[in-house]
């Protein structure tokens, strides 16, 4: 029989503690705020101006705030997750430079337009792809989930080459990839400033740009329809739009980085001007504090649902526990982690605002299945012999379970379980889709200032490898050391 260390004893004990320590949920304003969700990556309408959206979008908001008395709050999401947070009710008002199109019009109510835009192509002036025609049967780039893609699959009625963001198009054209990218004019010229062998055509597709709200608020909407009237009226639209395109313009400079530019110059621009250095850190400790505590989590759930199921798969205890341990199972190891994310979001946690709560405790569902299916392994491994040991020496079925055989199943499954972590770690890079800006959210949004996509995402790849090194590393050096005190049971038979 194995006897447990007192500091592993210690260790269950505080787990709790230091899991609902991790997801702390701070206070919350008395009054309600009107929250604007929108996707800050394509100045000039809405971007990061350090760690505050501004644009042109957030100045219509903002001034709908005032005219209600209410406070302000803008948040970032992926674009295609705008629309549902309005639905949701996650977000009071939704404004990202989106277009007005019959398939949105039948989920949310739009304002009167605020600005007319359009669609343009951008190509390669050594090889000139210029109208709509033009680019049939060729290889198109879009942004998914913009009116770009839209105008590909119903005028051209081909299927485009989806990408994240036009400025990822535009590195796929020049690596050659595709034949020519198809995006709103704003991207567009920030994609070209500094490529010598890029231009953008004129327009393609003119459309309308225009603040969308949740289904049914007449006297809501009306509000809002009278601030952008007032605001074109008195001619201060127009400064908002020049004010912003002219900061936009300088987020990057001509000439700098371009696909000849040097890597010390991108890496200038990408991280030392403006302090873009800091979405990188901030996104980190984020990541950091997601995994940890949704880690612990896991671990708390992975433990209760695998004792669940060894126990009825050995001696046939708890059989109602263990159907429903089956269907957690079923479920979570069943479906997409960004699916369960999104869900936890706008339907099972629709009125918590606790992003990063919700977060943890996605991921903590998602990990306590695997876990548990770990430890179970961990469980079923250790000899029937040990409980019936325990058991003779008058230890109650659960005690024995705790004290005895689970944290001899933790040591054999240890590297299992660091793998575990691992995944989960680099799992949470999807949470920019509720708003978090984690490590992964936060090189996309430099990429969105810059318009420079290697620098940024190959830095982001490099820190998530640190990351996965430096704890495979302490992970080694715990089994090394449970080797060599004796308290592995794998390697030591004494």
């Amino acid at each position: 029989m194995v006897r447990i260390d007192p500091r592993a004893k210690a260790l269950l004990c505080i787990l709790p503690a230091a899991f609902l320590w991790c997801c702390g949920v701070h206070g919350q304003d008395a009054r309600p705020p009107l929250r604007m969700i929108t996707e800050a990556a394509f100045p000039p309408y809405e971007f990061l101006r350090g760690h505050e959206i501004v644009g042109i979008d957030v100045e219509i908001c903002r001034a709908v705030a005032e005219r209600l008395g209410r406070p302000f709050v803008a948040e970032t999401v992926e674009f295609d997750s705008v629309i549902p947070a309005v639905i949701s009710g996650k977000a009071d008002i939704a404004a990202a430079g989106i277009t007005v199109t019959e398939d949105r019009q039948r989920n949310v109510d739009f304002s009167i337009p605020y600005v007319r835009t359009g669609v343009v192509i951008i190509y390669r002036k050594s090889a000139p792809i210029v109208t709509g025609e033009q680019c049939k049967g060729r290889r198109v780039g879009v942004q998914g989930g913009t009116t770009s893609e839209a105008y590909v699959l119903e005028r051209l009625n081909q299927e485009p080459e989806r990408y994240k963001s036009a400025a990822e198009a535009v590195a796929a054209m020049l690596s050659g990839k595709v034949d020519c990218v198809i995006a709103d004019i704003a991207p567009a010229r920030n994609c070209v400033k500094g490529e010598a062998d890029l231009a953008i055509t004129d327009f393609i597709s003119s459309e309308e740009y225009a603040v969308a709200v949740k289904k049914g608020q007449k006297e809501f909407l009306g509000t809002i329809n009278s601030v952008i009237a007032d605001l074109k009226s008195s001619g201060k639209m127009d400064e908002i739009v020049a004010r912003f395109s002219a900061e936009a313009d300088g987020l990057r400079s001509a000439g700098a980085p371009g696909a000849w530019a040097s890597v010390l110059n991108d890496f200038k621009l990408c991280f030392v001007k403006n302090g873009r250095w800091e979405y990188l850190w901030k996104g980190l400790v984020v990541t950091l504090h997601v995994a940890l505590s949704a880690i612990l989590m896991g671990l708390m759930l992975g433990f209760l649902v695998s004792m669940v199921r060894a126990s009825h798969d050995r001696y046939g205890y708890v059989p109602v526990l263990n159907v429903f341990a089956k269907v957690y199972l079923t479920v979570i190891r069943g479906t997409p982690m960004v699916v369960q994310l999104l869900i936890t979001y706008y339907i099972i946690l629709k009125s918590v605002d606790s992003k990063v709560l919700v977060a943890v405790i996605a991921f903590g569902l998602n990990s306590g299945a695997y876990q548990a299916e770990i430890m179970r392994a961990g469980i079923v491994s250790i000899d029937p012999g040990q409980m019936e040991a325990a058991r003779a020496l008058g230890l109650g079925y659960w005690r024995s379970m705790l004290r005895i055989i689970l944290p001899q199943a933790v040591r054999n499954v240890l590297p299992a379980l660091g793998n575990e972590f691992i995944v989960l770690l680099k799992d949470t890079s999807i949470v920019g889709y509720i708003a978090l800006i984690d490590l992964a959210k936060g090189g996309d949004i430099i990429r969105s200032q810059t318009y420079s996509v290697y620098t940024p995402y190959l830095t982001v790849a490099a820190m998530y490898l640190a990351m996965v090194m430096a704890f495979t590393w302490l992970l080694g050096k715990l089994e090394r050391h449970l080797r060599n005190t004796g308290a592995d049971p794998v390697h030591n038979e004494s």
